[in-house]
């Protein structure tokens, strides 16, 4: 029963509510890609680093958090491979690699092969065509469903 209001939403309206609220969550992930790839490989360039860099990256990384956050709280029953999950994880992935190349870009201390590795960043890779791929497939299943 929805709390407080009385009447009790059936298993398949709660799933597509549930599944339409986890795209609206991929929709922003996917939009903030272009700012997180813009990070990455201003944090990737040789010398010094902005701060100004590191202050775009710490919002863009936590908009990416509340949206991993709260991704998580929709996946919480699912299976490790299912959809929902699969996408959880690379929301989480594109939070982890801002988290990597602001603080490689920024570390306590600096090596050679902190530098290497900071250097060798180009962006989010594979996994953001990915999440956009699983974006189609959550907008596919919640129209099987009957939910768009």
């Amino acid at each position: 029963m929805a709390a407080g209001s009385g009447f009790r939403l059936d298993p398949a309206t709660a799933e597509v509510l549930r599944l339409n609220t986890l795209l609206e969550i991929v929709v922003r992930a996917v939009a903030l890609q272009d700012q997180a790839d813009e990070v990455i490989v201003a944090c990737a360039l040789p010398g010094d680093t902005s701060y100004e860099v590191a202050r775009r990256g710490r919002k863009v990384a936590g908009e990416y958090g509340r949206l991993s956050g709260w991704a998580d709280d929709l996946c919480a029953d699912d299976a490790p491979e299912s959809l929902p999950a699969r996408v959880g994880g690379l929301v989480r992935y594109h939070l982890g690699m801002l988290d990597t190349a602001v603080k490689l870009a920024f570390p306590r201390y600096r090596t050679e092969g902190l530098e290497r590795r900071r250097m060798a960043m180009t962006g989010l890779g594979e996994p953001a065509r990915a999440l956009r791929v699983q974006e189609l497939a959550l907008r596919s299943w919640i129209a099987e469903l009957g939910g768009a």
